[in-house]
């Protein structure tokens, strides 16, 4: 995951000062959440580097549904439940799943050419960015709230886990 802490700094930073300007956050709240994901990749916790996971659970400073209203209403994307869906591996469409946990995004079906992604950093351009170049096709956003994305997460972790028992297994 080390590879991807530039793109979590640019993020965090991008979100935090997005937020800060619309006013759902303060600069201090901002500020500390900040120096709270700095802490966390310099101890190489970089799943617990997002300033979103510390506003909303950490300091509590960060109602998550006004959050979703407000994207909603600025970007207009939908919503979805990670946990109501099931979620299949990854591989196949040669995604670094260290990338989906740095920027807490998962493209969960592809339809067409189509990938449908969710995210909790639909706001942070760099994040939006980067999955575009990665994906390099149409996409059709999704946010998602922060424990839907960490169940989808852990489930695709879980899905990958099989996948590698039954490799191992097949070369035994």
């Amino acid at each position: 995951m080390q590879e991807h802490k530039e793109l979590i700094l640019r993020s965090n930073h991008s979100l935090g000062a997005l937020w800060v300007k619309k006013g759902l956050i303060s600069q201090n709240d901002f500020e500390a959440a900040n120096e709270k994901s700095i802490a966390e990749i310099q101890s190489g916790e970089f799943n617990n580097a997002s300033i979103l996971k510390t506003l909303i659970h950490d300091l509590k400073t960060l109602d998550e549904s006004k959050l979703l209203d407000f994207g909603v209403e600025e970007y207009d994307f939908g919503l979805i439940d990670l946990t109501r869906i099931k979620l299949q591996s990854l591989r196949h469409i040669n995604v670094d799943f260290s990338l989906c946990w740095a920027t807490l995004t998962i493209p969960f079906d592809l339809v067409e050419g189509t990938h449908f992604v969710a995210t909790c950093h639909y706001m942070s351009e760099p994040v939006v960015e980067h999955w575009n170049n990665i994906l390099d096709c149409n996409i059709i956003w999704y946010g998602t709230t922060f424990s839907s994305m960490h169940h989808g997460l852990e489930t695709v972790k879980e899905v990958h886990a099989k996948e590698d028992e039954v490799t191992v297994e097949e070369e035994v």
